[in-house]
């Protein structure tokens, strides 16, 4: 199946999981941590920085973050055993688990805010690694740095006369406004919830979960 053709509900679920993080990642970030969770690059920097000026405390943490976000990549490869985005592979599961990591980080929070975020970045870490990519196309949904890469390029070359696919990039257009949106929802709901916004993305995922298990108990009913 060439890409022109991708399927809607692979364009719609990537929005949805875009939105999910733009709202976690937000939500971290206005915490009292001021944390990213959704894309480690720039806590690997945090890392050097707290190693530089021997910051033990930081260092630690920090470390912990990305081990999470890892460990939430391990267990999706695990359960599922391949990125391919592939409708009747078990999305179910790491849907569900990605829900309970957030709605255990929302219980947390106002106790331990720095470790309660670990597992927002398990889920993360878990989301990110469920759809990888599709038919040749990368996709990732809780960070902009490859999507804002794709965009570039193809702009470049529709300028050079070269031919670009038009699904392609619509794609990644929808995680770039998917992540934007979810973090204008999480800022407008957090001003009236604080910490209890956390309960949005988990009851998105929550949605998203029983959804897809519907579909597929519908397509694998003895399974």
């Amino acid at each position: 199946m060439p890409l022109q053709q991708l399927p809607n509900w692979i364009q719609f679920g990537a929005f949805l999981l875009a939105l999910n993080a733009g709202m976690i990642n937000v939500l971290s970030l206005i915490t009292v941590l001021h944390q990213s969770i959704s894309h480690m690059t720039g806590n690997v920097s945090v890392f050097a920085i707290a190693w530089s000026h021997q910051d033990y405390r930081m260092m630690i943490y920090v470390l912990l973050v990305v081990i999470f976000f890892v460990l939430g990549s391990f267990y999706s490869g695990y359960i599922l055993g391949d990125g391919n985005v592939q409708l009747g592979r078990r999305y179910g599961i790491p849907l569900t688990l990605v829900s309970l990591f957030i709605l255990l980080c929302w219980c947390f929070i106002p106790y331990f805010p720095r470790y309660a975020l670990l597992w927002a970045a398990a889920a993360m870490g878990m989301q990110n690694a469920m759809v990888s990519h599709y038919r040749g196309t990368i996709i990732r949904t809780t960070h902009l740095s490859g999507v804002l890469t794709d965009i570039g390029l193809a702009f470049g070359y529709l300028v050079r006369g070269l031919k670009v696919d038009p699904r392609r990039l619509l794609l990644h257009f929808l995680i770039l406004s998917g992540f934007f949106v979810g973090g204008v929802i999480a800022t407008i709901i957090y001003k009236f919830w604080g910490t209890h916004a956390f309960l949005i993305p988990a009851i998105l995922t929550a949605s998203l979960s029983l959804t897809y298990w519907a579909l597929y108990l519908r397509q694998h009913p003895y399974h």
